[in-house]
C-alpha cells in the first residue's frame, strides 16, 4: 500500500477504540507494499479485532478481486476471555467495516475462542496473520502455532505486545514458539509489534527495512532510529525513539523542525557533499 493511502486509512481509524498506533498502521502498509512488490499474494487474518481499528487497515490491504480478510474474536463471549485482554464488540466492528464491505472486500468473521480454530476451518493461504488475542502464554502460543500453519511460505506473522511488561505471557509464548519453529525468525520489532518470517524469505523484508529511503517514505525517519540487537540466535531490527528525544524541550522542538524541513534537509545534504569533496581534495 502506498504511503498516502496508508495515512488516509490511519486517519479513518483514528476514532475507532483500540490500541493501534499510526506507526503500526504504517508498518502494516509497508509490509503490504513489500509483498506486492515481490508478487506475494494471499489473504489476511486477525485474531483479536476488538472494534476493527487494525482490521480496517488489513481490509484496505487486501485485493478486492482475489483476496479476503478473516477475523476471529470472542466479541460478546467474554466469559472465555481468560487474560482479560480486550473486549470486542461485533456491532461496532460491523459498523466500522461497512465501508470496506461496500467496496467489495470479503470479510469472514469467526466469533469463537481462537484456540478452537483449525487449519481446515480457516484455510492456509494467509500472507499476513496478525496475532492479538489472548495474552497468557498458552493462549498466545496456540495462536502463533495456528498462524504458522496457516501462513504461506513468503508471508509474515505480526505479534502484538511482544515485550510489554504488563503482558509477560506474550514474550514467553514468542520464545517458546521460536524454540519449536526454527524455520521462523523474528526480523523486526517496534510500535508495539513484532514481525516473524520464515528464515528463507526474511531477506526480502530485511532489505526493505534497511532502506533509508523506504523508512522515510513510511514515516520512520527522524525521530525514529533502527538498530540491530541479538535475539534468539539472530539479529533483530529494533525501531525506537531515544529517551532524550522523547522529552519536551526547546532543543527537541528545534531538532524536529530541522530534521523535518525539506529545505533544511536539502541544505544539509549540500553541505555534507561539500565537506566530502573538501576532505577528498576534489
Amino acid at each position: 500500500m502506498n504511503p498516502t493511502l496508508a495515512r488516509q486509512t490511519a486517519k479513518l481509524s483514528k476514532d475507532i477504540p483500540g490500541w493501534f498506533s499510526q506507526e503500526a498502521s504504517m508498518l502494516f502498509a509497508w509490509i503490504d507494499e513489500i509483498q506486492k512488490r515481490n508478487n506475494i499474494k494471499g489473504d489476511c487474518f486477525e485474531i483479536g479485532c476488538h472494534h476493527g481499528k487494525s482490521a480496517l487497515m488489513l481490509a484496505t490491504m487486501v485485493d478486492v478481486g482475489s483476496e479476503k480478510l478473516s477475523v476471529c474474536d470472542l466479541f460478546g463471549q467474554q466469559a472465555d476471555n481468560v487474560s482479560r485482554s480486550g473486549n470486542g464488540d461485533l456491532d461496532a466492528f460491523n459498523l466500522n467495516m461497512q465501508q470496506r464491505r461496500q467496496a467489495g472486500v470479503g470479510i469472514n468473521i469467526f466469533q469463537k475462542n481462537s484456540a478452537d480454530l483449525t487449519v481446515e476451518e480457516i484455510g492456509n493461504n494467509y500472507r499476513v496473520f496478525h496475532v492479538d488475542g489472548g495474552h497468557n502464554p498458552d493462549e498466545a502460543l496456540i495462536d502463533l502455532k495456528l498462524a504458522a500453519d496457516c501462513t504461506i511460505e513468503s508471508g509474515v506473522i505480526v505479534l502484538d505486545d511482544p515485550f510489554r511488561m504488563e503482558w509477560p505471557g506474550v514474550t514467553e509464548a514468542l520464545i517458546r514458539f521460536l524454540d519449536e519453529r526454527p524455520d521462523y525468525r523474528a526480523i523486526m520489532t517496534g510500535f508495539n509489534k513484532l514481525v516473524l518470517a520464515r528464515e528463507k524469505w526474511s531477506g526480502i523484508y530485511l532489505a526493505a527495512l534497511e532502506s533509508d529511503e523506504q523508512r522515510k517514505e513510511y514515516g520512520f525517519s527522524y525521530p525514529w532510529r533502527v538498530k540491530q540487537m541479538p535475539f534468539h540466535n539472530t539479529e533483530l531490527r529494533v525501531f525506537y525513539v531515544p529517551d532524550y528525544l522523547q522529552r519536551k524541550s526547546i532543543g527537541n522542538a528545534a531538532r524536529w523542525v530541522y530534521n523535518k524541513s525539506d529545505w533544511l534537509s536539502g541544505t544539509r545534504k549540500k553541505r555534507a557533499a561539500i565537506r566530502a569533496m573538501n576532505s577528498s581534495g576534489a
